[in-house]
């Protein structure tokens, strides 16, 4: 089974700031060729401890000196405050969650950018996070569907509907642009709605749909036999030398 789940925090280190949000959905994926079987849930809000606190106010009274977001940007870009909640202990919602994973036999955790949220969940829980097998869309999607796509779109006879699809990944930045593998747009690509993007429940649901629809794609390209099968070798390695020159950075 997979077990999806997404959190929401207070900045990017987790030394210094803390989970805001916890939230997972269990499923059958029944090979995705249906919709996927829900077979647990879990929410937890999270209340904001005294060290994040403090930072709120200190980022309050000099505004000129955050780099970034704040945390009240980032609390109010995942909705936090939300009414009729209750908002729980770090630790114990941590424990919960441990608790919530154990339940299920052999679980697949899947996650976008996963290894963002398991450093998080791990560091704040004193390194407790069990050890599981993961997926991780991001990385599926800049592995497979990407140089999937590419390949079919420079093809001698191409095809319209990858091109279609590249091209609304494609992000500009100024002068230059790239095909993104950030969930919104992969969703948004997808026609999946994604007005709640950035809450923990909402974007474990989008991303089961995004996941779905990335899955799919990838099956008809590679084709079900090897005669059928493309070979989308080079664009995959182009990948992981960009990513491997990153890392030496």
């Amino acid at each position: 089974m997979y077990l999806i789940f997404d959190t929401e925090t207070t900045g990017m280190h987790p030394n210094s700031a803390q989970l805001t949000e916890i939230a997972a959905i269990a499923v059958n994926p029944n090979s995705w060729e249906a919709d996927a079987s829900v077979l647990g849930q879990f929410n937890e809000k999270i209340k904001l401890g005294e060290e994040a606190l403090e930072v709120i106010a200190k980022q309050r009274e000099n505004p000129d000196d955050v780099k970034g977001k704040s945390v009240q940007d980032l609390l109010s870009m995942t909705r936090y405050g939300e009414q009729g909640r209750e908002y729980g202990d770090e630790q114990e919602a941590l424990d919960r969650f441990f608790e919530f994973i154990d339940s299920f036999p052999n679980p697949l955790l899947v996650a976008q950018n996963a290894s963002f949220d398991l450093r998080f969940i791990n560091v704040r829980s004193g390194g407790k996070l069990p050890n599981h097998s993961v997926l991780d869309t991001m990385q599926l999607m800049q592995q497979y569907l990407i140089p999937l796509l590419k390949t079919q779109s420079k093809a001698k006879e191409g095809d319209p509907a990858a091109r279609e699809l590249l091209n609304k990944l494609y992000v500009k930045k100024g002068n230059w642009g790239y095909h993104s593998t950030s969930m919104g747009v992969v969703s948004r690509a997808y026609g999946i709605d994604i007005d709640a993007w950035h809450n923990a429940l909402a974007d474990v649901q989008m991303m089961m749909e995004m996941y779905k629809n990335v899955v799919a794609t990838i099956k008809r390209g590679l084709g079900e036999t090897p005669e059928d099968d493309v070979d989308i070798s080079r664009e995959q390695g182009r990948v992981l030398a960009r990513q491997k020159r990153r890392k030496k950075r």
